[in-house]
């Protein structure tokens, strides 16, 4: 598995997870793809396999409809868990795990679905980036490292344009000066779908989660810009940040504060942990 954000995952650890503090009804607490550790606990290889198949068959269409025309829901990790283990296109009976199944179907539309049809018809060997196997581990390590991603980034979206709404909605410049912000937070420039970027081939190619602070200190910066416009966001998150020489202690607090106010945010307004950013590396 990619390794966490130490303070990301210190964030999650310590956050206040008591249910009278959740605001049901502001975004959907659905996983906008599917969980990473839907892939690590399956019981047999060819499961794996089935999973894989299906998740890459539909991966290109159903990120440009999150990307462009969201649903107003999202699948439960057991919706997801159905799809990945293939939803059989004929009319299913009427079943109580056959009702999850045509929610799943309502959730994710026709094409997807159709899309996704496990092994039937599937080549022996697996491609994904360039990359092929059934699946050697360093195809996997990519894949789930890229799904901690994506859920990161569409949960930050959801959860920005609920709280700030008028960011988003009161001109096209300032929706389009609100987004600059949030895709400046990631490194590269395809936004947040990541199509045309490469995998990263070292740590610091990780933007927020670089492992260098001069090298984060950029996106970190658009980070905390984006937070402070947010509901009971802290003051210092207003401030200017900067290194000061060789002592990165004060960016790391803010840092560190930033990472805090994030999850504690988005639990409260989930429900449920949060998708946080992994580094790429693995354990």
């Amino acid at each position: 598995m990619p390794k966490p954000h130490i303070l990301f995952a210190t964030a999650w650890r310590e956050a206040d997870t008591d249910s009278q503090r959740i605001k049901s009804g502001v975004v959907d607490p659905g996983y906008r793809f599917p969980k990473p550790t839907l892939f690590v606990n399956v019981s047999t290889p060819e499961r794996k396999k089935t999973y894989l198949l299906n998740w890459l068959s539909a991966r290109p269409l159903w990120i440009s409809q999150v990307d462009i025309r969201p649903p107003s829901k999202f699948p439960s990790p057991q919706m997801w868990r159905d799809f990945l283990n293939t939803i059989d296109t004929d009319p299913l009976p009427s079943t109580k795990t056959a009702s999850t199944k045509l929610a799943v179907r309502d959730i994710l539309g026709e094409a997807i679905i159709n899309s996704a049809q496990g092994s039937v018809g599937a080549p022996q060997e697996i491609t994904w980036r360039g990359m092929q196997g059934n699946p050697p581990l360093s195809f996997m390590r990519s894949l789930l490292w890229e799904l901690y991603e994506l859920n990161f980034r569409y949960e930050l979206y959801a959860l920005d344009r609920a709280l700030v709404p008028d960011h988003w909605t009161a001109s096209d410049e300032e929706r389009l000066t609100r987004q600059g912000l949030l895709y400046g937070i990631f490194p590269g420039a395809s936004g947040l779908v990541m199509w045309s970027e490469s995998l990263p081939c070292h740590p610091r190619e990780l933007g927020l989660c670089a492992t260098d602070m001069p090298t984060s200190l950029p996106y970190f910066r658009n980070f905390c810009q984006l937070l402070s416009a947010w509901p009971g966001a802290p003051a210092r998150l207003q401030s200017p940040i900067e290194l000061k020489g060789r002592d990165d202690t004060e960016v790391h607090k803010v840092f560190s504060l930033a990472c805090h106010f994030y999850v504690q945010t988005a639990f409260d307004f989930l429900g449920r942990q949060p998708s946080l950013p992994r580094i790429f590396q693995f354990v």
